[in-house]
């Protein structure tokens, strides 16, 4: 390419990155609350940018030249992936990547000339600049903005950068004119024949080389997206649709990202360590081709492959170092092989969310939904609220049969069991048992009835077969992966037929239209729920909503619906202030979406103090409004194991206990909790379900050698720079002993009191199962008695 054309797309870029900076600095007006995972495109544009100028530069060779390019891509995956982060801690990424950026300009000046270098100082000052910048206005304009300003400043200076540099002038001293030298110098070779020769039949047969590649490739691909078809349940949706191709989208990013930090590094250092072999046997193949050394014919051909292998190996390095296509290829030839070992035989390791790419798509789902959830729920309320006439006082309230009057009932709730696997089947045998008590009036479900997407398409395996044969009214409340396909399974499902239709069709009046469902796919849904609740007989489509309350004369439940961010919109607020005051003088137990104390860490105080967010700020005051309001249990799933605190308050001078139980014991286990608890948790009084020696000895008793290295990364260094908890999709163990749970509510009137009791897969569990701190043991009872938490009733 000449220089003109290289100059001439230099600028090109650098305006457009400039364009793009404009954009970032808008984006928090523009954009709201969207504005930080929107801030991480132009980052990865940018990235992209970069490399591909450093790829068609003399500093093709240089690693270095890609680092910021790689902290480009950091820093906007980091953005895409915000709502994972503590906003301080997001602060802290960005601004180390920009001092790191900053650095590496400054180093890269070294030995370049005066026109590249000023370039390179004025930005690397800007990156500086912009993390002590990023901090204060963080502190003075909020974090949104600050982080717009700053990231809109660092792409426009990279446009800049490039639209002042100078193109790049190829240098030819180092170029090997020669077609009989050996492409590897550093083997020290003469030129010989016999090189040119096996660079003519390279050149000779580059292209039907590549139409094979291109062949067995697009083989694979197909294959893969066939295989994740069959095993993919397929909606009717635009996201259902596209799942088998996001999921072979993953096959082949993890295909690059495993050719690129493991197989290419391993081939690279293979090849510097047995140089020293290379050259010998070159000068053997060679002094036997000539007649100077006698050498076994056998052995002279298995040499002469194994050095050509290498040198044709050398030539499509050479060759993806000047060109993007031919580097991609390189990387698909060494990636795609273990690609396809982990598509084949991933089911027989075991479930895992980090190495399934068929789970990758639910990533996709929260990104498109995760903003919107709010705004969705109030519409469908609205929509609710037009069709049955009400102010929605009344509307919520569920009216199971056998809770009213003064006799003792109870109710079950379970949390995340939609898995369709083991873990959700070694609890069915606990539940339909204890449905066939007479005092068991309904179950509840706290979170997440349907993995992975929420589809319509998993209700009959995970959902009506497991129920089957639970004659009593169920309940639920949305989870995070049930709002995926934006709560239309879930309303299809649970809400009355009426309520059901009316919800839908909000949530879709609300997207304006712009949505793959339509008349004739709300029709099928409300078919297909109805055809499974004929089929299974299971007693669901009571409730009118994603919240509900239920009242008695003394006794009052309400459930909330967190969403996936763990907010409430204005109307589920509004409902809740009046639910309350309907409670008054009551005992209170509400069932949130999610739990205030996971893993022994108070998740409200702490994102309230380090986390603006709108989010942060709804879910503390949420846990508030209910303690203000003297509700004294609070009970959520999500996080898949069993815990409970108590939260001491002094109220009117009066000292308050409020009794928190995470209660996610139907899915695969969480194991952050056990194995990550703090010295120091945010209440004196707590315990949790598995014991942390317990899990430990599962977890060593059945690991397999592949998964192995990250059992080590978590005994020896806790997982660090991450969590536990983070990496508990990689431990999905589904054999026994299981470790799942559930609670039975006993609301026992005749003696004043409320009973939870603690159910694993055999039945009651006992005070010996839990690792316990401070008192929690009721006086009278000891480690062999069944787990009974008892709350007196006032």
């Amino acid at each position: 390419m000449s220089l003109s054309c290289k100059a001439s797309r230099r600028r090109i870029t650098g305006v457009l990155l400039i364009v793009l900076g404009v954009f970032a600095l808008s984006a928090p007006l523009a954009t709201g609350r969207w504005s930080i995972a929107i801030l991480g495109l132009p980052l990865i544009a940018l990235s992209a940018a970069e490399a591909y100028e450093v790829f068609a530069s003399p500093r093709r060779s240089k690693l270095g030249a890609y680092l910021p390019s790689l902290l480009a891509m950091l820093a906007g995956n980091a953005l895409l992936l915000s709502s994972a982060f503590v906003l301080t801690g997001l602060l802290i990424v960005l601004s180390g990547i920009l001092v790191v950026d900053a650095s590496s300009k400054f180093l890269a000046t070294w030995g370049e000339g005066r026109s590249t270098r000023l370039p390179l100082i004025i930005n690397g000052l800007v990156d500086l600049g912009s993390a002590g910048l990023l901090w204060y206005l963080s502190r003075k304009i909020g974090i949104g903005q600050a982080i717009g300003i700053i990231v809109g400043s660092y792409i426009a200076a990279a446009g800049w950068r490039l639209l002042m540099a100078p193109a790049d002038a190829e240098t030819t001293g180092g170029t090997d004119t020669s077609l009989a030298v050996h492409p590897d110098a550093r083997l020290v070779l003469p030129p010989d024949k016999i090189f040119a020769d096996l660079r003519a039949e390279a050149n000779t047969s580059w292209r039907a080389v590549q139409a094979a590649d291109f062949m067995w490739m697009l083989t694979l691909g197909a294959v893969f997206l066939a295989i994740h078809i069959g095993r993919m349940p397929m909606s009717d949706t635009l996201l259902g649709r596209s799942s088998p191709f996001v999921a072979t989208a993953g096959d082949l990013l993890m295909t690059l990202i495993v050719a690129m930090l493991a197989l290419l590094p391993y081939r690279l250092l293979w090849r510097r360590l047995t140089r020293p072999i290379e050259r010998l046997a070159w000068s053997l193949h060679l002094g036997a081709r000539e007649g100077m050394a006698s050498m076994n014919p056998a052995a002279d051909w298995l040499v002469g492959r194994w050095l050509e292998s290498r040198f044709w190996f050398t030539i499509r390095l050479r060759e993806g170092r000047n060109s993007i296509s031919a580097a991609l290829t390189l990387l698909l030839r060494l990636g795609l092989p273990v690609t396809a070992f982990f598509v084949a035989f991933n089911p027989a390791w075991g479930f895992s969310w980090y190495f399934n790419t068929e789970s990758w798509a639910t990533g996709i789902y929260q990104k498109l939904t995760e903003l919107r959830v709010d705004s969705w729920r109030l519409k469908m309320v609205d929509g609710v609220k037009r069709v049955y006439g009400s102010d929605g006082d009344d509307l919520f309230r569920i009216n199971p049969k056998g809770v009213e009057g003064g006799q003792d009932f109870s109710f079950l709730v379970i949390g995340d069991p939609g898995e369709g696997d083991p873990s959700q089947y070694s609890l069915a045998s606990s539940y339909l048992k204890l449905g066939l008590k007479d005092a068991v009036k309904f179950l509840v479900i706290s979170s997440d009835v349907i993995y992975p997407a929420g589809a319509i398409e998993d209700y009959e395996a995970n959902f009506h077969l497991p129920f089957q044969g639970f004659a009593k009214p169920i309940y639920a409340i949305p989870g995070n992966h049930d709002w995926y396909d934006a709560l239309e399974a879930f309303n299809a499902n649970f809400l009355e037929p009426k309520a059901a239709r009316a919800a839908i069709e909000a949530r879709v009046e609300a997207d304006l239209g712009l949505t793959s469902t339509n008349t004739r796919r709300i029709d099928k849904l409300m078919t297909e729920a109805g055809r499974l609740r004929r089929l299974y007989g299971i007693d669901v489509g009571k409730q009118r909503g994603p919240y509900f309350e239920l009242q008695t004369e003394d006794f009052a439940l309400l459930a909330i619906d967190t969403g996936i961010l763990r907010t409430v919109d204005k109307r589920q607020w509004e409902w809740i202030e009046r639910a309350l005051g309907r409670s008054q003088g009551k005992f209170t137990m509400a069932i949130v979406g999610h739990p205030r104390f996971p893993g022994g860490r108070d998740t409200a105080q702490a994102d309230e103090a380090d986390n603006d967010s709108e989010s942060a700020k709804s879910f503390a005051a949420l846990y508030r409004l209910l303690e203000d309001h003297d509700v004294r249990i609070a009970m959520a799933g999500d996080t898949h194991d069993f815990e409970y605190y108590a939260a001491r308050t002094s109220r009117e001078g009066a000292m308050q206990v409020m009794h928190h139980f995470v209660n996610g014991g139907g899915a695969y286990l969480s194991i952050g909790t056990a194995l990550d608890f703090p010295k120091h948790p945010a209440t004196p009084d707590w315990a949790f379900y598995p014991r942390t020696d317990q899990l430990r000895a599962k977890m060593d008793a059945e690991m397999p050698v592949w998964k192995q290295p990250f059992w080590y990364w978590i005994k020896w260094f806790n997982a660090w720079p991450i969590n536990v908890e983070t990496l508990s999709g990689l431990f999905d163990f589904n054999h026994a002993p299981f470790f799942q749970s559930l609670v039975e509510v006993r609301v026992e009137r005749s003696r004043r009191r409320l009973v939870l009791a603690l159910i694993g897969v055999q039945g009651p569990l006992h005070w010996r199962d839990l690792e316990i701190g401070g008192t929690v043991i009721p006086s009278g009872t000891g480690p062999e008695d069944p787990v009974e938490f008892v709350v007196q009733m006032r």
